[in-house]
C-alpha cells in the first residue's frame, strides 16, 4: 500500500479504534445501569459503533479546528 493511500486510510482507522473504544465503554457503562445482558449489550454497541465511526470521520477535523480556535492566539495577518 502506498504512503498515499495510508494516509487517505488513516481518519478511518482511527475512527474505528476511536469509535470501538467510545462506544463499547458507554454501552457498557448504560447496560450495567440498566440491568442488561452481554447480548443487548453487543447490539447496542454494534449500533453505537456503526454511526459513531462516520461521526468521528466526519467531526474530528472540524472539531480541531474549532479548538485551535479557542485556545491557540490569533495570527497577524502582514509580516514585519
Amino acid at each position: 500500500m502506498s504512503q498515499q493511500r495510508r494516509r487517505a486510510a488513516l481518519p478511518w482507522v482511527f475512527a474505528l479504534i476511536m469509535g470501538a473504544g467510545m462506544t463499547a465503554v458507554i454501552s457498557g457503562v448504560l447496560n450495567a445501569v440498566n440491568g442488561g445482558d452481554l447480548r443487548h449489550w453487543l447490539l447496542n454497541w454494534l449500533l453505537a459503533w456503526s454511526l459513531a465511526v462516520p461521526t468521528i470521520v466526519w467531526l474530528a477535523p472540524r472539531a480541531q479546528r474549532l479548538a485551535a480556535r479557542i485556545v491557540l492566539p490569533p495570527t497577524s495577518g502582514g509580516s514585519r
